[in-house]
């Protein structure tokens, strides 16, 4: 009798606390003691088909384009309205990152890399990934040249043509283009290996959210259910991820020339030397061990603190996570909406033979003159991105939005999809028209400032440019060849969308006809 008071006096005193708390804070589903919305969430997610469509009915619910939730022991606040997204991806107050259990794990507990990190550290190295991104001449060209190889074994793939799946077909390449780039080399001989961490990436992103899913609201669950949790499948994916990558580092650093940069791994190990030559500067200048600790103690202002084999292994791991799944899932998406959008494929294939014709594979500088093209790529990702809520963000310091106070290290979800179909935007928000992002002239309106397809402010993806690269030279290789169709005796293809980390449709065929 005396231990079931004291849990009923505890439960009250407890949900007493958290109204209080709720009083200035947006609205949201009432948040049980110790379990918070977690289960309320994943009934809603079932019932929608997908976390960005629950968030938005919640914030028809409660008539806010803010709303409150608590998973476990975390506050959290998802914002659907387009208006504070473009605010708070716009303000640094908004730019820290959680560091939940599924966080730890899936940075092998390093508060390192580019998109799991925050404060000075991350921005400096952020800053020199997207320059040395931007200014290795040799990507365009190579990532061109490694294509056009690859579409001749896309085409052997796809000879037979018939009601086939088109994603084996591609998916293979976007691994092989992401891994030269990074590397220097072709995964030939780790295909496998390459395509087993592919799979564990999809198991991945279906057991969890971008909140973390319940590993990040019960971390003990993991001692419980450790299969059905997904730790086991990020311990081993951690594992396998680690070794590869950690032998991939060590042969550029066996091989490395200075001035002889090849690859991403190269420009970091020249940095590294950079770092190496400053300290052996600071011990031999005559000023002692004092000028060595000074400067070992200024990673905001310089880059000894920065670049090491940890910060390297989590940006590679960045890098592979984000750009592999994403890539091929959008293009799944493309060939997708093509077979079931015949109007638009053809004027897709009128440009095609207008600008490039029927024998020269794409290039690059076609995409100037390739607006149609260009529109259709931002409306399909506008429509279905395949990271539909993104984040999450943490809150750096106690701060108001919305006229609602939100205390510091706050948990933020940012729903995209509510702000890519907002109305107010984008007219009859939930059809495919690519018309819409081409103005009165004709001419592709490459600066639509309102469609978030890749992030916006200082976290915006800093890959955008290569993805956007590589996606436009593997869409228009294939549509060039082939013409996509539903399954004879369709009208279209219907597909689910497995919804998690990453929205992507479950497997499906389509009718593939040589042109």
């Amino acid at each position: 009798m005396f231990v079931t008071v004291a849990l009923v006096i505890l439960t009250i005193l407890l949900i007493t606390i958290l109204l209080r708390q709720r009083l200035k804070r947006p609205p949201g589903p009432f948040p049980w003691p110790f379990f918070g919305n977690r289960y309320y969430l994943q009934k809603l997610t079932r019932k929608y088909g997908g976390q960005h469509f629950a968030f938005k009915e919640l914030s028809k619910m409660y008539k806010s384009g803010i709303i409150s939730l608590r998973l476990g022991t975390s506050n959290v606040i998802v914002v659907s309205d387009s208006r504070l997204i473009h605010e708070i991806c716009l303000s640094e107050k908004f730019d820290g990152r959680p560091w939940n259990e599924f966080i730890k794990l899936r940075n092998m507990g390093l508060r390192k890399g580019i998109t799991m990190n925050d404060g000075p550290e991350w921005k400096e190295l952020r800053m020199w990934t997207v320059r040395t991104l931007r200014s290795v001449g040799f990507a365009r060209q190579t990532m061109m040249d490694l294509i056009t190889e690859e579409m001749t074994l896309i085409m052997k793939r796809l000879a037979d043509g018939g009601v086939q799946r088109i994603r084996p077909a591609f998916a293979p390449v976007v691994i092989n283009v992401l891994w030269l780039l990074v590397t220097g080399r072709k995964p030939s001989d780790d295909l496998t290996r390459l395509q087993n961490f592919l799979d564990l990436l999809e198991r991945r992103a279906q057991l969890f959210d971008m909140s973390g899913g319940i590993l990040a609201t019960f971390p003990w669950i993991r001692y419980v259910a450790p299969e059905r949790s997904g730790y086991n499948v990020l311990v081993t994916l951690n594992n396998e991820l680690k070794n590869f990558l950690m032998d991939t580092i060590n042969e550029h650093k066996k091989r490395y020339v200075k001035g002889n940069e090849a690859d991403f791994i190269d420009m970091f190990l020249q940095e590294m030397n950079k770092e190496e030559q400053e300290d052996k500067v600071s011990v031999f200048s005559g000023a002692g061990p004092v000028a060595l600790s000074i400067s070992r103690r200024r990673p905001e202002n310089a880059a000894l603190a920065i670049f090491s084999d940890d910060n390297l292994l989590v940006t590679l791991i960045d890098f592979f996570i984000a750009g592999t799944s994403t890539t091929t899932a959008t293009l799944d998406i493309l060939f997708l909406q093509m077979a079931n959008h015949q109007d638009i494929q053809r004027k897709l294939h009128e440009e095609i033979d207008t600008v490039i014709g029927r024998h020269r594979l794409p290039q690059l500088e076609d995409r100037v003159k390739m607006f149609y093209t260009e529109a259709i790529l931002t409306e399909c990702q506008r429509l279905w991105l395949v990271t539909p809520v993104i984040g999450p963000r943490r809150v750096l310091e106690n701060t108001i939005l919305d006229g609602y106070e939100i205390p510091k290290n706050t948990t933020v979800l940012i729903n995209v999809y509510s702000n890519n179909t907002d109305p107010e935007f984008f007219p009859d928000p939930n059809s495919f028209k690519p018309e819409r992002h081409i103005n009165k002239d004709g001419i592709y309106q490459i600066q639509h400032e309102n469609v978030i397809n890749f992030g916006k402010g200082r976290r915006r993806c800093p890959g955008e440019a290569l993805a956007k690269s590589a996606i436009f030279l593997l869409f228009v290789g294939i549509m060039q060849k082939y013409r996509l169709l539903p399954v004879p005796g369709q009208n279209c293809i219907n597909v689910e969308f497995n919804s998690g980390l990453t929205c992507t449709p479950k497997p499906y065929e389509m009718l593939i006809v040589s042109r």
